[in-house]
């Protein structure tokens, strides 16, 4: 018969495991799969706070050195910029940063990220050449504008390319040894007629399903911060919390499963206790 100390060793490794799986998981649908990856960033990028961001480093990038031409395009241009961010016309350009990033993510060499603003550009400067008595000084920084971008420098994102690869292969393997663990520990309960064992691995997984949690909200301010100031903090900030609020539902998921885990141990109290009820009633009737 299985030990109470053995139950507890298996149950904690059951949690490690299960975690690594999660971090896993996480990091191969949600990070290395582009397609995922390009979905959720464009949807970050397209609110109004992140287009805000992406405007204003366009307008500090093109006009950085024009103190006067910069109050005026941000006081007129940015809202135009912001709006026209949002377009279907811009959505290629859109999905062109995300994929960079995401490249730059999980690329085992830093890549700077571009944005083609020749959308923005092009039309600003065909109509610059048809306004009369426009300031040459302003012509001629219009028609110097150029055609794309650095929207975030090199090395500015940092990159997980080994540990992603270690957590890709540690996941899968842990994910299918803690199944193992979880199946052979449940079949013990069931046949040895012990609910304990279900509510120590129950607990378990809850529990470490909790400091998990609380490390990645503790280490969310932090990593952040350490992507730079700015509008490239808010950039990457934002796409970093949706990617982190994916790998909070999952790691959510293995509490609620830890807790349905519990919630089997009392159930099997529950239907031992009417079985010996039933057992009973039958040799008191014989």
């Amino acid at each position: 018969m299985i030990s109470r100390r053995t139950v507890i060793v298996l149950s904690v490794v059951t949690v490690v495991l299960l975690l690594i799986a999660n971090i896993g998981l996480w990091m191969q649908r949600q990070i290395f799969d582009q397609d995922r990856f390009k979905q959720t960033a464009v949807d970050v990028m397209t609110t109004a706070k992140v287009r805000n961001a992406i405007t204003d480093e366009i307008i500090v990038s093109i006009l950085g050195d024009r103190p006067e031409l910069k109050d005026l395009a941000e006081e007129f241009a940015a809202p135009v910029i912001s709006d026209f961010l949002n377009s279907d016309i811009v959505e290629p350009a859109i999905d062109e940063i995300a994929g960079q990033i995401q490249v730059s993510l999980t690329s085992s060499e830093p890549k700077a990220v571009a944005i083609d603003i020749s959308g923005i550009t092009q039309p600003a400067k065909g109509i610059a050449a048809f306004i009369p008595n426009l300031d040459p000084e302003v012509k001629t920084a219009i028609k110097g504008l150029p055609n794309s971008i650095e929207l975030i420098e090199k090395g500015k994102i940092p990159s997980i390319y080994t540990p992603g690869i270690v957590f890709l292969w540690l996941g899968r393997v842990g994910g299918v040894a803690a199944l193992v663990i979880v199946a052979g520990l449940i079949w013990a309960a069931i046949v040895n007629k012990r609910s304990q064992i279900l509510k120590i691995l129950g607990t378990s997984i809850s529990v470490g399903a909790v400091i998990f949690l609380v490390l990645i909200w503790s280490f969310r301010a932090p990593i952040i911060g350490s992507v730079g100031s700015g509008n490239i903090q808010v950039i990457i900030g934002s796409i970093y919390e949706a990617f982190i609020n994916i790998l909070v539902g999952q790691t959510s998921a293995i509490l609620v499963g830890g807790l349905i885990v519990i919630a089997g141990g009392y159930l099997l109290d529950f239907w031992h206790g009417r079985n010996a009820e039933e057992e009973t009633s039958e040799k008191m009737a014989a």
